[in-house]
């Protein structure tokens, strides 16, 4: 032990974590597993490079990526911008409901009928983003109990014309309303006569509780996150481990110590773990930052309480608990995968390799959790990989205890079947040193 302390200081006799932290090492645990991981968790953070593209760089850019096209998008960054002309002197009335969406759009009127190639050129250059013409005779056909047309031109290809009718739609829909309302009074009848059925939607959960947007969002978008942020966060780590180690001949200088494989495997997977945690949750609060965000944004007819939610659900400490022991579990298990698999690489160029073409095989399945009718959970709750979302969504929603159940179990025993092979394959040295 004596001997791997002194393997572990350095040249300098003085292990340093960081400059702003002073000198650590002195006091080296005794346990040789601790002292591994302690060595492993030392290498990792000194090295800048791979905690800004493991842990800064998602954390900045996370909620950019999650929030950039809504707000682009979004009606309180940028309104579209929306020019209306009304070629009927009587439907001026139509323009003042047009107007009443000039706080999420930048409303330009008109009266008179331009040429359409004039309509043409505005829209593609880029001056307007839809034009609203109220054609001749709007008025009188309405007058005479008859139907009349509101036209849209617009670029297809653009979004904010496709934002911009959608905001149209309420405005339109409220004076037609009225149109209707004043008919159906001249001859004493109800609205309920031309809405003869109404559909009244109730929400069917196994909770018994009503579950808002931003939770629903939240169980179907974190449970993924949050599994493939655990399997892949370290995988950096996983394979300079292993297969980076063998490649600069320091794995020789850690066996040539009174330490077993077990224990130097375990000091590998303690540290890997801690990394694994430390790269998941800072990825996935800044997810988490840019969901809240993008809501804010874009529905903001959704209640505050219901876009809180994504944040801070009402089983909270249920939904904190399961996401923890989502990473973990998920860290554990795809780093005893990566580890497998980098053992069987000679160089870290190889290993990069193998571990490139497992992510996709892992990142499959917890892609097509969320989207996966119900009638598959409960195959899905007994796959490798998929479980661990599930379990997360099950502990966000409050779902079945039963199904719960069946989840981490399932997930432990995928768990303790990777890291048996992995140990095994660890301590064969044919495989170790290639």
């Amino acid at each position: 032990m004596r001997s791997l302390r002194r393997f572990l200081k350095g040249s300098s006799g003085v292990v340093r974590f960081t400059r702003g932290l002073g000198q650590a090492g002195y006091e080296i645990p005794g346990r040789g597993w601790i002292v591994v991981a302690w060595k492993e968790l030392l290498e990792s953070l000194r090295d800048r490079r791979t905690l800004l593209n493991v842990v800064i760089l998602p954390m900045i850019l996370m909620p950019i990526v999650i929030s950039l096209p809504t707000l682009v998008l979004s009606p309180k960054t940028v309104p579209p911008k929306v020019m209306v002309v009304i070629c009927d002197e009587g439907a001026r009335e139509i323009g003042g409901y047009l107007s009443y969406i000039s706080d999420r759009a930048d409303i330009i009127m008109r009266t008179g009928c331009e040429t359409r190639s004039n309509y043409t050129e505005m829209i593609l250059n880029g001056e307007i983003d839809l034009l609203v013409e109220i054609p001749e005779g709007f008025s009188k056909n309405l007058s005479e109990g008859r139907s009349s047309q509101i036209l849209y031109y617009y670029d297809p290809l653009s979004a904010k014309s496709s934002l911009a009718m959608g905001l149209l739609s309420e405005p339109i829909n409220s004076y037609s309303r009225k149109i209707l309302l004043e008919r159906l009074r001249k001859v004493n009848l109800t609205v309920d006569y031309v809405n003869p059925v109404q559909t009244v939607a109730k929400q069917v959960t196994r909770s018994g509780r009503e579950v808002g947007v931003g939770e629903s969002i939240a169980a179907m978008i974190i449970p993924m996150m949050v599994g493939l942020i655990a399997v892949t966060g370290a995988g950096t780590f996983a394979v300079d481990m292993v297969a980076g180690e063998r490649e600069r001949r320091t794995l020789e200088a850690l066996f040539t110590n009174p330490i077993s494989k077990i224990e130097i495997l375990t000091g590998k997977f303690a540290a890997l773990i801690v990394l694994s945690i430390i790269s998941g949750l800072s990825t996935l609060l800044s997810a988490m930052l840019g969901i809240s965000i993008s809501l804010s944004f874009s529905m903001a007819e959704v209640s505050a309480q219901e876009t809180q939610l994504v944040i801070s659900p009402s089983n909270l400490v249920q939904a904190v608990i399961g996401i923890l022991l989502t990473v973990i579990l998920g860290g554990l298990t795809g780093n005893a995968v990566l580890v497998t698999a980098s053992s069987f690489a000679k160089t870290f160029k190889e290993a990069e390799q193998y571990v490139g073409a497992l992510v996709f095989v892992l990142i499959i399945p917890m892609v097509a959790v969320p989207y996966s009718p119900a009638s598959m959970h409960p195959l899905l709750r007994l796959l490798p990989v998929t479980s661990l979302a599930m379990f997360a969504r099950d502990m966000i929603l409050g779902g079945d205890p039963l199904a719960i159940a069946v989840s981490l179990a399932s997930s432990v025993a995928y768990l303790i079947m990777f890291l048996l092979m992995s140990a095994r394959l660890f301590g064969r040295e044919s495989v170790l040193f290639g």
